[in-house]
């Protein structure tokens, strides 16, 4: 017991023994590598090269690293795969691909090992690139600056939004010469204006006619067809400086408004001037597309009218022009048993003036059938607004109501002929108007209209707004890379002070207040550096 007792003590006392020896640590050199996550690329590339940020905390030049890069289409779990493989010994990777491989992949994985020769320590980074289709969910915006026509971009890629002032300049080189006027989105039928589900392709209009024309975004805006050989060669008059509106929706065919004259094109590259039923003089000022239709003001006449364009002769390859492809003709408001009797839409009162016409609410939401979307008409006198409400859908196959809604509500608060409107198919009964820099909600359904401001612009005023989608589910409402519903998509062009435009998204909610942001993006958007805003697009 004794002796047990003697070993303990002896324990104790060596643990208080103060330790005096003198030894000599070294720090050992760590390594720190850098990369992102997820690199987004365009299609369009052919090279990616990727150059990573490398430390060391004790060394200065890399000489004593060793890399290795490995490569998978799979995931991000290299080993066990056949399909991974070791693509670079170099520091910087340069990954090429042929895009029109049969095996192409849209998602690559891979993983970047640095070996570290004075401690024999390794460092492992993982990262993937997305191939991503360029401006494929991208807001386009046409505007002048310096006295130059640019046309720029924001995409929505990888969580970052990309704002480029003159995209078109970025990917060809080259300015745009003619002095901007519109832009449109149109989903052509034509194959040989690019491949892909008919998304894509959109309209650049400028006052030059060779330069206008239908451009490809993804193919480095090769222009596939110019202005001037899609007008039919039996228009004369066509005002090729002069283009006020473009408005297009796809398979239903596409509108423009010209010296205030109205021109069809019923499967984009063709351009015709449609003949009129309507009785007198008449000039037309305010169009939409509407589902199938389209609504109409008529200046000369003060009346609203309807057209429906021909539907497109064949899916594949472009048809000659003929002229039974424009063989509808603009038409009064048909009557109706059931239509409004409060007031006649083919001869509006004198004192209203029609500041904006605009789709509206299609029935059933985005799920709905394309043809039952609703089209809106607004004016205005010294003290009342009128909403005046229609039904495409009715005229086209007449046996429906076609003019179902009249309301005359409160002037709201700021509207005035200065104004610009919106509208979208997943709203019923709401129309966003602007005064000055502030954004109002209107509804016009409830007793009296209610106006509500969303948002007010720290500068300038609103000179155009209109949604991402308006009017129907012509492809799809949403994009992966986008994260919002576009048909809530609100886009506005605001003019500054100095002459400079900055654009703003508001992505709304249901309601139509501004919504909740998603995972990457905010829901009110306000992009700079552009200079004045003609017009804008999502495409």
């Amino acid at each position: 017991m004794k002796r047990l007792f003697y070993i303990v003590i002896g324990l104790l006392l060596a643990a208080c023994y103060e330790d005096k020896g003198n030894y000599d640590y070294q720090e050992v050199n760590a390594l720190t590598i850098s990369l992102k996550d997820l690199y987004p690329v365009h299609l369009t590339d052919t090279v990616f090269t990727l150059d990573p940020d490398l430390s060391q905390s004790l060394l200065k030049d890399e000489d004593n690293l060793e890399f290795m890069w490995l490569h998978s289409t799979l995931n991000e779990s290299m080993w066990g795969h056949k399909e991974y493989d070791t693509v670079s010994m170099e520091r910087t990777l340069r990954f090429r691909w042929d895009t029109e491989a049969d095996d192409f992949k849209y998602e690559h994985y891979f993983r970047l090992i640095v070996h570290d020769k004075t401690t024999g320590l390794s460092y492992r980074r993982n990262t993937k690139i997305k191939f991503v289709k360029p401006y494929d969910g991208a807001w386009m915006v046409l505007h002048s600056k310096d006295g130059q026509t640019e046309l720029g971009a924001i995409e929505y890629v990888g969580g970052e939004m990309l704002v480029q002032e003159d995209a078109y300049y970025a990917e060809t080189g080259e300015k745009l010469a003619g002095k901007p006027l519109a832009l449109m989105r149109y989903l052509t039928y034509y194959p040989e204006y690019g491949s892909g589900i008919y998304q894509n392709t959109f309209t650049v209009f400028t006052d030059d006619p060779d330069e206008a024309g239908i451009y490809c975004q993804w193919k480095r805006f090769q222009k596939m067809d110019s202005l001037r050989n899609m007008v039919y060669n039996q228009i004369t008059d066509f005002g090729f400086q002069n283009i006020t509106l473009a408005d297009g929706s796809g398979r239903s065919g596409a509108l423009l408004i010209s010296g205030k004259n109205l021109y069809q094109t019923p499967a984009g590259g063709h351009i015709y001037k449609p003949t009129s039923e309507l009785i007198g003089m008449t000039r037309i000022t305010l169009a939409t597309k509407a589902g199938t239709g389209s609504l109409l003001y008529d200046e000369a006449g003060h009346r609203f009218a309807f057209y429906e364009p021909n539907k497109p002769s064949s899916s594949w390859g472009k048809p000659a022009f003929n002229s039974s492809h424009n063989k509808k003709k603009i038409k009064a408001v048909i009557e109706h048993d059931e239509n409004v009797k409060d007031v006649d839409p083919n001869n509006l009162p004198v004192d209203q003036k029609v500041l904006w016409v605009g789709s509206g609410y299609l029935l059933g939401g985005i799920d709905g059938y394309y043809e039952d979307v609703y089209a809106y008409g607004l004016a205005k006198n010294e003290e009342q607004c009128f909403i005046y409400e229609f039904y495409p859908y009715g005229i086209i196959y007449g046996m429906d109501p076609n003019f179902t809604g009249y309301y005359s509500i409160n002037i709201p608060s700021g509207l005035d002929e200065n104004s610009c409107f919106a509208s979208s198919a997943l709203y019923n009964g709401i129309i966003f108007y602007s005064s000055g820099n502030t954004i109002y909600r209107l509804d016009f359904k409830k007793k009296g209209g209610q106006a509500l401001a969303i948002y007010s612009h720290p500068g300038g005023k609103a000179v155009k707004m209109k949604f991402a989608r308006q009017c129907k589910k012509d492809d799809k409402s949403t994009y992966d890379e986008y994260e919002f519903d576009t048909f809530y998509s609100l886009g506005i062009a605001f003019e500054m002070e100095d002459g400079t435009g900055e654009f703003v998204v508001l992505n709304l909610a249901p309601t139509g207040n501004i919504g909740s942001d998603s995972e990457h993006y905010s829901a009110k958007q306000v992009h700079t550096g552009f200079g004045k805003i003609t017009d804008f697009v999502f495409i």
